[in-house]
């Protein structure tokens, strides 16, 4: 997470997420929500993240995964930059939901787990 570079620099990668996504989302939408720190901008090469820190009924604090766009060289970095971002909120887990279909092999690599329409990383 890097609040010092410009999120237009990720313009077209976040914009071809929300397309590939189904959100209705904006691209204004997403720069008003890092704006107003209810969600993360993760800027890589040549990709971006966007995140919301999510908080479970049970109490538990992690992160939820909204948008990915660019270059998969660049995805394992973000997760690992993620996961020490959860340790440092005191959380426990990043998830995922309403993913294309694609990423369940990616993730599972990473040590995610497929829990209904949602794939979870736990601690």
């Amino acid at each position: 997470m890097d609040s010092s570079v410009n999120i237009e620099n990720h313009k077209e990668q976040i914009v071809n997420a929300l397309a590939r996504s189904g959100h209705k989302h904006t691209f204004d939408d997403v720069v008003k929500a890092v704006a107003n720190d209810d969600a993360q901008y993760w800027p890589a090469n040549n990709s971006a993240a966007i995140t919301q820190v999510a908080k479970k009924s049970d109490g538990t604090v992690g992160l939820n995964v909204w948008l990915y766009g660019g270059d998969l060289k660049d995805f394992y970095l973000l997760v690992d930059a993620a996961k020490k971002h959860v340790k440092d909120l005191g959380g426990d887990f990043i998830m995922t939901f309403d993913h294309r279909k694609g990423w369940n092999r990616l993730l599972k690599k990473l040590g995610f787990v497929e829990h209904g329409k949602t794939l979870i990383w736990r601690l």
